[in-house]
This record gives C-alpha cells, sequence and structure tokens, in this order.
C-alpha cells in the first residue's frame, strides 16, 4: 500500500511567517513554490503581490531543502502566509498541506491553486479573476489540454463554492499516495483529477481552451505560449525560458515580452 504523502509530510512542516491565521475572508490563493535555496523569485513575489491586489489572502507553501528564512527582496511586499514543507508530493503535495493545515480554506467560495511554474505575471490578473469568478465552472483551469487526454492544466486551478470540502474532494487530497516518477505523479495526480471531475460529474472548464492556440494533443502553454500572451494570459512557463530548446520558437519568449510587457523575463525565474 503507497505511502499517504501527507503521513510524511506534516510531521515536518512548519509555519515561517509571522502571520499564522487566515483573516475571515472569501478568497483564498494556496501557491507551490520549489526552490534550491531561499531567494524567492520575481515571478513568485509578484505573483503573491498580484493576487493579494485581487483581493485573496494567499498561502505559500514552500519545498526546499534550503530552511533559511525565505528572502522576498527581489519583488514587492505582501502578507502571504509561509508554509515551509520537504519536497514530498510535488505541487500536488504542497496543495494539500495548504488544505490540510487550513481545513477552512476548502469552504471557500472562491479558491485558486497555483504554483511558481509560472513566469510572470507581467500583467494585472484581475481578467483572470474576473473569468473564474464569474464562470458556471464548479472547477476552473487556466488552460485545458488535449494531451494525454482532455484535462484541466494543474499549474492554475480554482474551485467555486466549496467544492473542496465535498467528501470526494477531501479524499482526493488527503490521501494523496506518494509516487515514484513524475509521469505517475501526472497520471495520479493531474490527470486522476480531472478523471475525478468527470467522474463524479462537476462542471469543469478553463479560461483559454487549447484550440485558440493550438492542435489537439499539444500543450498550449509550450507550443501555444505567443497565442495565449495574445489573448490576454499574462504568464509564459518557466521552462520556456529556462530551457528554450523544448519548443523551435521559444528562443523568441524574451523578445516578445519585451515588446508586449517591457520585461525581461529571464530576470523573473
Amino acid at each position: 500500500m503507497s505511502t499517504r504523502v501527507l503521513d510524511k509530510v506534516l510531521p515536518l512542516t512548519v509555519v515561517e511567517s509571522t502571520k499564522r491565521r487566515l483573516p475571515a475572508t472569501d478568497r483564498v490563493a494556496v501557491v507551490a513554490s520549489y526552490g534550491t535555496s531561499s531567494t524567492v523569485s520575481l515571478s513568485l513575489s509578484c505573483m503573491v503581490a498580484r493576487l493579494e491586489e485581487a483581493g485573496y489572502e494567499v498561502v505559500v507553501v514552500r519545498a526546499s531543502d534550503d530552511h533559511a528564512p525565505l528572502d522576498w527582496s527581489r519583488g514587492p511586499a505582501n502578507d502571504a502566509i509561509v508554509v515551509r514543507k520537504p519536497n514530498i508530493g510535488y505541487d500536488f503535495g504542497s496543495w494539500a498541506t495548504g488544505l490540510e493545515l487550513f481545513p477552512e480554506i476548502r469552504r471557500k467560495p472562491y479558491v485558486l491553486l497555483t504554483n511558481d511554474s509560472l513566469v510572470g505575471p507581467f500583467a494585472s490578473l484581475a481578467p483572470m479573476v474576473e473569468d473564474f469568478e464569474t464562470s458556471f465552472f464548479d472547477v476552473w483551469g487556466g488552460t485545458w489540454t488535449s494531451q494525454y487526454m482532455q484535462h484541466l492544466q494543474s499549474f492554475l486551478m480554482g474551485f467555486k463554492g466549496g467544492v473542496l470540502d465535498d467528501a470526494t474532494l477531501r479524499h482526493f487530497w488527503q490521501n494523496l499516495p506518494e509516487q515514484p516518477t513524475k509521469f505517475d505523479i501526472i497520471d495520479k495526480y493531474e490527470l486522476g483529477l480531472s478523471r475525478l471531475l468527470y467522474g463524479e460529474g462537476y462542471v469543469s472548464g478553463a479560461w483559454f481552451d487549447y484550440e485558440l492556440v493550438v492542435q489537439y494533443t499539444q500543450n498550449p502553454t509550450i507550443q501555444g505560449w505567443k497565442g495565449l500572451l495574445e489573448h490576454g494570459f499574462p504568464f509564459v512557463k518557466r521552462e520556456l525560458v529556462t530551457n528554450p530548446g523544448i519548443v523551435g520558437d521559444a528562443f523568441e519568449v524574451p523578445a516578445v515580452i519585451e515588446r508586449m510587457f517591457g520585461e525581461d523575463p529571464r530576470d523573473w525565474v
């Protein structure tokens, strides 16, 4: 029988920030972060600040073997709760940790789960938040893809109306089994969540459908990054900046971001 991620993580998890409790609010974002050092990227810092500007209380769950307090000096100040945990369970393990430490999040009307695999945001998150909050979806995503199978991409998800407190979704997050490989993570966590949503009859959909920017089976955040930017998506995936060889036109990313937003994305990672 597989070991539950939370069984291994929770005994080694600490709340690092002086702020330790969520205030009364309808809107919470849990941001999963990974880093080999205590330095916070400009992307993570701006993500937290922009979420707060949009009315969200933020919990940052940082997976790292570096136990020094996080250094936020590269970006704007914020009021986030910061949780530190071992790097077990990847981003899903971090989101599960945040939901377990602050169980009241599950009942909130608007909950965003995101991570720092994104470079940006290079613009306001108000359009994104409006799309999420005004949608008729129980579970919303930033993007929808047909890669592997049709599913919401997990780097940005939203849960409305307290559905995270439903027994099925509580069980999913509380009982994530530890997985041995990245493919198993994708299959059991990301694809597994979409299979669960479909099987349980939840209504799900995305801000941007893959058909806007790519062909069937392609990843909209990789092959369709430029089209997403043109449609108003204020991010690019970090691997496009750090490993531009993954797709033919990724070498254009810095110039396109500079032209559209006046920023060099290489400064944001």
